[in-house]
């Protein structure tokens, strides 16, 4: 490789894990930064039950949103270009973003305001659905084929660091806006900050991506640009990929909503910790996330995509005991809390650290981005209502500790989903045939 193309994999990889900071970004807002600010959306009448749904929707809004974003900027993505798909994709969530930050509450407009609030979401979950679709394949294309595994783990890095930058700006906020009451300064104006960053952080990437990245040459080069991609993925022999794919990613998200989705609301209740604790907390734990998944792509590298998979599996299930230890307040003070935190992470979420390389080899170049945004979105429906199979499992076990059960059924859904595929680390992603089914 030369040093142009080297420079071009870098900057490419360099957009790809800006663009899934930025992803990321927008899914846990919610999660983290809108959290203390819940009531200033939300009637005092309702109880606790009623406002965590409430919270889950604002939270599977987005999600839910992302197959149809994946498919429209999937099909521009095989059709125009990965490079224009991601620059429109990220633009467009960067407007939803900080229109939130305008939102009215509920003694303003009512429950017109949560209601504007989940379809602001909605809308800016379909232009994040581009955003993978895009950036993600065309790195993995500008990259060598012995690199993938570690770029892969360079652009999850983008989803641990998320998670920090989040709880320390609510943090930083926090310090000087104290959250409580409806009319505290948290609820009132604090919560807008994270989003007016987010809309700030992601129009200033599509610009400096469209001026600095280049198209990807898999993408450039080839002549099957099909009419419409979405078909060829359904109807061709793709189908195969996609189903597995699916139970793969479905298997990704059950464990991850489980291992850090749940954690946030959960640690101040079984802990004892404050919010300002919890936010120094999570920015601990995510900072050593965030130094494992690189580690992780490279250990995909070297041992294969199906065996990272299977044992990111079997950790998804070893995380059980842990998290029932800590949901059952076994483990006290900041430093015990901390550390079942960041074990809770690493055993939950460590197939991220592969899944950009191994979701590009899996599809065809002529509809990688189609495959790679539809495989990875599909997925995320059934387990962003998160909430309510909680709520359902609440009535035959104690809600503390229902993430259990999406913990298991996540490792059990990434061992199957790894062990139906076929290996993929040492495809070559300008060949429109390297996805289809061939036993190593």
């Amino acid at each position: 490789m030369g040093t142009a193309a080297r420079g071009h994999e870098r900057r490419a990889v360099l957009g790809a894990s800006t663009g899934f900071f930025i992803d990321m970004f927008d899914i846990y807002l919610p999660v983290i930064a809108l959290a203390p600010a819940m009531a200033y959306f939300t009637p005092s009448s309702i109880d606790a039950g009623t406002t965590a749904i409430l919270g889950g929707l604002v939270f599977a809004s987005t999600l839910a949103a992302r197959p149809l974003g994946s498919l429209i900027f999937g099909w521009l993505g095989d059709r125009v270009g990965r490079k224009k798909a991601t620059v429109a994709a990220v633009a467009g969530a960067g407007v939803a973003t900080g229109a939130i930050a305008a939102l009215p509450g509920y003694q303003g407009i009512g429950l017109g305001g949560i209601i504007a609030l989940i379809a602001l979401r909605f809308v800016g979950g379909v232009f994040l659905g581009g955003e993978y679709t895009g950036a993600v394949p065309l790195a993995m294309e500008h990259s060598a084929k012995g690199n993938r595994g570690r770029n892969a783990g360079l652009i999850a890095l983008g989803f641990p660091a998320s998670y920090v930058v989040i709880s320390a700006l609510t943090l930083l906020v926090l310090a000087f806006a104290p959250a409580g009451s409806p009319s505290s300064a948290y609820s009132q104006w604090g919560w807008r900050i994270a989003f007016v960053v987010g809309a700030l952080i992601s129009i200033g990437f599509a610009v400096a991506y469209a001026r600095g990245v280049e198209e990807s040459p898999a993408w450039s080069g080839t002549s099957a640009k099909r009419v419409n991609p979405f078909r060829e993925l359904l109807a061709g022999p793709s189908r195969k990929p996609l189903a597995q794919a699916f139970l793969l990613m479905t298997g990704v998200w059950f464990s991850s909503n489980a291992s850090i989705v749940v954690l946030p609301p959960t640690i101040a209740g079984t802990a004892g910790l404050n919010v300002a604790q919890t936010s120094a907390l999570l920015i601990i734990a995510f900072a050593a996330v965030s130094i494992a998944y690189p580690l992780f792509g490279m250990l995909s590298q070297r041992i294969g995509r199906r065996a990272f998979f299977a044992l990111c599996g079997a950790a998804s299930l070893l995380a059980i005991p842990l998290f029932a230890l800590f949901a059952n307040g076994l483990l006290h003070g900041f430093w015990a809390a901390t550390l079942a935190v960041a074990g809770i992470a690493l055993l939950g979420v460590p197939a991220f650290g592969a899944i950009g390389a191994y979701m590009s080899e899996r599809f065809p170049v002529e509809i990688r981005a189609t495959g790679y945004g539809v495989g990875y979105s599909l997925a995320l429906i059934i387990p962003s209502f998160y909430a309510f199979y909680m709520a359902a499992l609440a009535g035959i076990m104690p809600l503390r500790l229902t993430p259990t059960v999406l913990l298991a059924v996540g490792g059990i859904c990434l061992i199957l989903g790894a062990l139906w595929g076929p290996e993929t680390k040492n495809r070559d992603l300008a060949d429109h045939t390297a996805a289809l089914e061939r036993r190593p």
